[in-house]
């Protein structure tokens, strides 16, 4: 009796530890970095308002974002017809949706999905710089 009430507790435990994201409004802008798992460049993000930024360490070029809040934690990005036109791949690829799904002390956890790839799925560290508070 004993043991299945040790193992419910802990399921309990486990789905409140999982399903906690934590205060995303923190995020909503600021400056974070992530580093690209499978190139390993370090990308450099700068969020305020309805536009997100992103640049490549050692890179001169700047990406813009429209960025739109669908709630406290999930938001897309679609590149701007400017950065579209400079990077086709970004135009192939479209609106992209991120999910936060934990938030750290100095980091955040992130998927990202492609409305255009379905099979795109990505989990990314994203760590705060800077935050506007």
């Amino acid at each position: 009796m004993i043991k299945k009430i040790l193992l419910i507790l802990t399921f309990i435990v486990s789905l409140f530890g999982y399903s906690q994201t934590g205060d995303c409004s923190m995020l909503k802008e600021g400056t974070f970095k992530v580093t690209d798992p499978a190139s390993k460049k370090t990308s450099i993000i700068k969020r305020s308002g309805n536009i997100q930024t992103e640049q490549m360490e050692d890179a001169e070029e700047i990406y813009d974002f429209d960025l739109v809040w669908i709630n406290d934690c999930t938001y897309t990005i679609t590149p701007t017809a400017a950065t579209a036109a400079r990077n086709k791949d970004l135009q192939k690829a479209g609106t992209m949706m991120v999910k936060i799904t934990r938030v750290k002390e100095h980091s955040y956890i992130q998927r990202v999905t492609v409305a255009s790839n379905p099979k795109f799925r990505r989990m990314d560290e994203v760590f705060i710089v800077k935050d506007n508070k």
